[in-house]
């Protein structure tokens, strides 16, 4: 394969892994607050428990992980702060993998549901994997 072509493959996969980050970053954050979700925060409270920001702050550390991505294209950022931030980015991923899919109810509902519902989490493990190592 042509170096030319290795390289526009790579910008093209961290520009759409750049977008999917901001778009489920904002996804979460729009429905955080939907009135549904302001509902189930506060029957939480009514039974004693806290209003867990947990997933507001995951929602906000995806954006900030896709505007890196993306400001890596547009912008020049040294390639060691790149690696160190694509670096972060897969250990938390494969972090999530791991708590989502192994911890939380493993094989559940079946062993095909499961890895169909896995298999998109995987792909983009490695899509961050191939970006950390183009800053390497």
């Amino acid at each position: 394969m042509a170096k030319n072509s290795k390289n526009s493959s790579l910008v093209f996969l961290q520009a759409s892994v750049a977008a999917f980050f901001v778009l489920i970053g904002l996804a979460a954050i729009v429905s955080y607050d939907s009135s549904a979700n302001r509902f189930g925060r506060a029957i939480v409270r009514t039974f004693g428990g806290s209003n867990d920001p947990v997933s507001l702050i995951i929602a906000i550390l995806a954006i900030i992980a896709g505007l890196i991505l993306l400001a890596g294209l547009l912008v020049s950022i040294s390639p060691r702060l790149m690696y160190a931030a694509g670096l972060g980015m897969l250990i938390f991923w494969a972090l999530r993998i791991l708590y989502v899919f192994f911890l939380n109810n493993p094989f559940k509902p079946d062993l095909l549901v499961w890895l169909a519902q896995l298999s998109p989490d995987v792909i983009v493990l490695a899509a961050l994997l191939l970006i950390a190592r183009k800053y390497a």
